[in-house]
């Protein structure tokens, strides 16, 4: 054989072995993936790039995982991205190489919108949060009451009630619930550092989220919340009990979190708690509930009035009466209690 013919044998042959190699993988990671519907699966926050393959492999979404390796280390090395944890979905159709490049894509995880309304205590977020975001109540509750977020937090009250901030957030499933408490307590501070040259009073942070979290439970109409706060300031002034049932609700919840929501009555005003406005004179010592931006506005900067009373009007429009004295106050919740009968007997 001529020395011609061994050096095209020489460099033919591997050539063509690569070749064969390359089709066999470009065969491999063009297959697709046999599923009969799409299914999600979750890449924590700490696995490896060849720990996200083995997930896939124990899910039967990968047959071929050399090819599925080598393919996703060559992804890592030519973009220079890493896996990026969350929730992804892989649908019926797809190709092997489509379900491992979108595992270095953030755009290819799965994301929820959450909503936490205003006026709604911890607890709520955690059952909100849990159901939506997906992962466990328990958890988001104990970081949530733990003595080691409030002082990481600079926050003096007993909780962290009142200090997250309602809104309409999105996550990605299964985010961490450190990370989700993270999030809506920095979008508090945000707000509160936006509010530095804004507001008529010289109080703390404590007492206008307190402020604002009574307010934010006496009323669901933004336009209102300014006139209210002003009434119970104007209460605070004289050093008389604001007597806001919003607080012994609070009261009652703490001693029994299971209770069913119902109409304060009598005897309920003597509970013995730091937040009964009832029996004690002054602000609560915390929030009761999480206020939105309106009502910390509100409490900041409340309505100059003389009024010192107010009680729903019961007319469709979710608003009060105001008064300036006993008498009137008297007087509209005549008004008030009338128009609940009428309702009642028409129900």
């Amino acid at each position: 054989m001529s020395l011609l013919k061994k050096f095209v044998l020489l460099v033919a042959v591997p050539c063509i072995a690569g070749l064969g190699i390359l089709g066999y993988f470009t065969y491999q990671l063009n297959q697709k993936v046999e599923l009969a519907a799409p299914i999600e699966f979750y890449i924590g926050p700490k696995t490896s790039l060849f720990g996200a393959i083995e997930q896939l492999e124990n899910r039967s979404i990968v047959q071929a995982p050399l090819a599925a390796r080598i393919f996703a280390r060559a992804t890592a090395l030519f973009t220079g991205k890493s896996v990026q944890r969350g929730v992804y979905e892989v649908k019926p159709g797809m190709k092997l190489y489509e379900v491992i490049a979108q595992l270095f894509s953030a755009r290819a995880l799965q994301t929820v919108n959450v909503t936490f309304q205003e006026g709604i205590p911890l607890r709520k977020y955690a059952d909100i949060a849990s159901e939506k975001i997906g992962f466990s109540k328990q958890e988001f509750l104990r970081i949530l009451f733990s003595d080691s977020l409030r002082k990481a937090r600079n926050i003096t009250s007993a909780t962290i009630e009142g200090y997250l901030m309602p809104n309409t957030y999105e996550f990605y499933k299964h985010t961490p619930p450190a990370e989700v408490i993270d999030k809506l307590l920095n979008e508090q501070d945000e707000f509160w550092e936006s509010l530095s040259s804004t507001g008529t009073l010289k109080i703390t942070r404590v007492q206008a989220l307190t402020m604002a979290s009574i307010v934010e439970a006496e009323t669901p109409v933004d336009d209102e919340k300014p006139r209210v706060s002003g009434v119970y300031w104007n209460r605070h002034k004289i050093g008389m009990k604001l007597e806001a049932d919003p607080t012994v609700q609070y009261a009652l919840d703490l001693q029994n979190p299971k209770r069913e929501s119902r109409r304060l009555l009598y005897r309920d005003l003597e509970i013995d708690s730091p937040y009964n406005t009832y029996k004690y004179t002054g602000l609560p010592i915390a929030p009761i509930n999480s206020p939105g931006r309106a009502a910390i506005r509100a409490a900041l900067a409340p309505e100059a009035h003389n009024f010192y009373y107010f009680v729903a009007k019961l007319d469709g429009t979710n608003t009060h009466t105001f008064t300036r004295n006993g008498a009137e106050h008297q007087q509209a919740v005549a008004l008030f209690r009338a128009r609940r009968r009428a309702a009642q007997q028409k129900g």
